[in-house]
């Protein structure tokens, strides 16, 4: 039986630099990936690929063991580090705009937008936004219309206590809801509690992956994701071999 999204020997160069290098991933439907690496270990790279946002220069992402189309990408959110939003146009604008370019209707961004508590600065400009509610809105636009997979780039980056645990518990009630979820961060607290898997990434390549406890297993001496991480980032014999 195949996994819901297979990622198989995925590789992408520019020019001589490989950004991904024969990265293999099988994820099941409804997991929660939290996928690591230090800054330039190719985690963008491998969200643009599996968004059809950047093109591999080998290998395949499947969803369901087919090629991935723009009627599967449909089903698809996406929360970029960056949002590029129309800062002249409204909040509501933005959110009802991005959201019918997918098929969604208005409503369906007004629901999100009220979730995430933006419902009374829905007239603003969206220029007058503070870095915190430019992320509420970010992550609005990613929800609507329920995607079955949700991808999201940094997150929890900069975020105060109280907008993380909003988030949290949101990407806590995708989680419920069944949504498959793709998540970097260098805020690895942040994520342990909501993930079932974590890859993680150096250099291009695959370091380790699996399921969270498999991993733990594996790490007996470190109790967190973290500590997990930071032993496997700090082997400098796995470092060069995966830089080579």
């Amino acid at each position: 039986m195949n996994s819901y999204l297979q990622i198989s020997n995925l590789t992408k160069c520019y020019g001589r630099t490989g950004a991904l290098r024969e990265v293999n991933l099988q994820i099941d439907r409804s997991t929660v990936l939290a996928v690591l690496g230090p800054n330039g270990a190719g985690k963008s790279t491998l969200f643009g690929c599996v968004l059809g946002l950047t093109l591999p220069t080998k290998g395949r992402v499947l969803l369901n063991g087919a090629e991935v189309g723009d009627s599967e990408r449909a089903r698809f959110g996406y929360v970029a580090e960056r949002v590029a939003l129309y800062w002249q146009r409204s909040v509501l604008e933005n959110a009802v705009l991005f959201a019918r370019l997918k098929g969604h209707s208005p409503a369906a961004a007004c629901d999100q937008l009220k979730r995430l508590g933006l419902a009374t600065v829905a007239t603003r400009p969206t220029r007058q936004l503070s870095k915190g509610m430019l992320q509420r809105l970010g992550l609005a636009i990613g929800l609507c219309g329920q995607p079955e997979l949700l991808v999201l780039d940094e997150p929890f980056n900069g975020l105060d206590p109280a907008l993380l645990d909003v988030f949290q518990e949101v990407l806590a009630e995708e989680k419920r809801r069944g949504a498959t979820l793709l998540i970097s961060t260098h805020t690895i607290a942040a994520v342990e509690p909501l993930a079932t898997h974590a890859a993680i990434l150096i250099n291009g390549r695959l370091a380790a992956s699996g399921a969270i406890e498999e991993l733990r297993n594996l790490h007996p001496a470190e109790n967190s994701l973290e500590g997990i991480y930071k032993q496997i980032a700090r082997r400098p014999e796995e470092l060069e071999v995966l830089a080579a």
